[in-house]
C-alpha cells in the first residue's frame, strides 16, 4: 500500500516538475522576416500575449536568425524550437495532407482563401501534421503571389526559358513547368544573392516579402499574376505542446484564432505601404493576363489527382466550402 501510495507522489511529482520547466524557460519563436514586416510585428504580439496570459515566456527570433525555414520545421520535430512562423508550400515537404494548399488558383480571392482556410477543413489540415512533429494553430494571411524579374511577365510566354525561384515543394516545381519557366528551389534566405549573382532570372512571392527582402532592387518588375494563395502557418513543436499544461494549451489556442485579426491589420497595411514604397524606389508594378496563366494550370491538377489519390477528398472538401 505505502509502495502505490509512493509511486503515485512521484509520477505526481515528476509531471509538475515537467510543466514547472517548460513555464520556467523560455520558448523559442522563428521566422525568416525582417523586423518591419507584418509577421514580425504579429508575432511579437502573439509571444506578448502568451507571456500576459500563462506562465510561458517566449522569444521571437525574427530574420532567419536560427537558420532557415526548413531548418525551423526540422527543430521543431525535434523539440529544440516551440514555435515557428513557416510557407504553406514548404511544409508540404514535411507533412502530407498541406501539399493541396500549392496547388495554383486554388480560391477565387485572397477572401475567399481566408473563409476557407479558417473553416473546418482549413482546422483539419492544421491538426494533421501532429503525426509529423508539429501541430499548426493558424493559417496567417500571406497575401497572393506573383513573379518578379527584371523583364515584364505578364504572360505565361514571357515565363519561357526563365530561371525563377520556388519553394521546395513538388507541386510548386511542377507549376513553374507547367507554365514554361525553369524552377529553382533554394532558400528565401539566398533569394536576393541569386538574384544579384543571376543564378536565377526572377523568383515568386507576395508584394510585402518582395518589397520587405529589397528584392525590388535586383528584379524591378513585380507581375501580378496571383497564380497561388499559400498562407504562412504558425506551428508548435508536438514535443513541446504535449508538456504544456491543459489550461496553457486552451489559452494558446485562443491567443492563435485572435492573431488572424491581429495579422489581417498589419498584413494589409504593410501591402499599402509596399505598393507605394517600391513605386518610389523605381520598381514596377505589372498587371498581368490572370486568366492565360490559369488556362497552362491543369496538369499539375491532374497530375496531383493521379499521384495524390489519398488526398482527393481533402481537396475536393476544400474546393467546395
Amino acid at each position: 500500500m505505502k509502495k502505490s501510495i509512493f509511486a503515485a507522489i512521484s509520477v505526481a511529482l515528476l509531471s509538475a516538475a515537467v510543466t514547472f520547466n517548460v513555464s520556467a524557460r523560455g520558448l523559442k519563436l522563428a521566422h525568416a522576416m525582417p523586423l518591419d514586416h507584418p509577421v514580425n510585428k504579429s508575432l511579437t504580439w502573439f509571444a506578448d500575449q502568451v507571456a500576459h496570459r500563462t506562465k510561458l515566456r517566449v522569444k521571437v527570433y525574427p530574420n532567419a536568425t536560427l537558420g532557415s525555414e526548413e531548418a525551423s520545421l526540422q527543430m521543431l520535430q525535434n523539440g529544440t524550437l516551440a514555435f515557428a512562423k513557416v510557407g504553406g508550400g514548404l511544409v508540404s515537404s514535411f507533412s502530407e495532407e498541406y501539399k493541396v494548399l500549392s496547388l495554383p488558383f486554388l480560391y477565387k480571392s485572397e477572401e475567399d482563401s481566408k473563409r476557407v482556410l479558417r473553416g473546418p477543413v482549413g482546422q483539419e489540415i492544421l491538426a494533421s501534421s501532429e503525426k509529423d512533429g508539429f501541430i499548426g494553430l493558424a493559417f496567417l494571411a500571406s497575401g497572393s503571389r506573383g513573379f518578379y524579374s527584371n523583364t515584364k511577365i505578364q504572360t505565361p510566354a514571357d515565363l519561357k526559358g526563365l530561371k525563377i525561384r520556388v519553394q521546395n515543394s513538388p507541386i510548386d516545381i511542377e507549376t513553374m513547368k507547367s507554365l514554361g519557366a525553369s524552377p529553382v528551389p533554394i532558400s528565401s534566405t539566398e533569394v536576393y544573392s541569386a538574384l544579384q549573382q543571376g543564378v536565377v532570372d526572377g523568383a515568386e512571392n507576395n508584394i510585402p516579402t518582395y518589397y520587405a527582402n529589397r528584392h525590388y532592387e535586383v528584379a524591378k518588375y513585380y507581375s501580378e499574376d496571383n497564380h497561388s494563395i499559400i498562407p504562412d502557418i504558425l506551428a508548435v513543436s508536438t514535443e513541446v505542446w504535449n508538456r504544456l499544461s491543459d489550461k496553457d494549451k486552451a489559452t494558446i489556442r485562443d491567443i492563435s484564432k485572435e492573431l488572424l485579426t491581429v495579422q489581417d491589420k498589419y498584413w494589409d497595411a504593410y501591402v499599402n505601404t509596399s505598393r507605394k514604397n517600391i513605386t518610389a524606389a523605381g520598381g514596377v508594378i505589372v498587371k498581368a493576363d490572370v486568366q492565360a496563366f490559369q488556362k497552362r494550370v491543369q496538369p499539375v491538377y491532374d497530375n496531383f489527382a493521379k499521384t495524390n489519390p489519398q488526398l482527393a477528398g481533402l481537396l475536393k472538401r476544400l474546393q467546395n466550402y
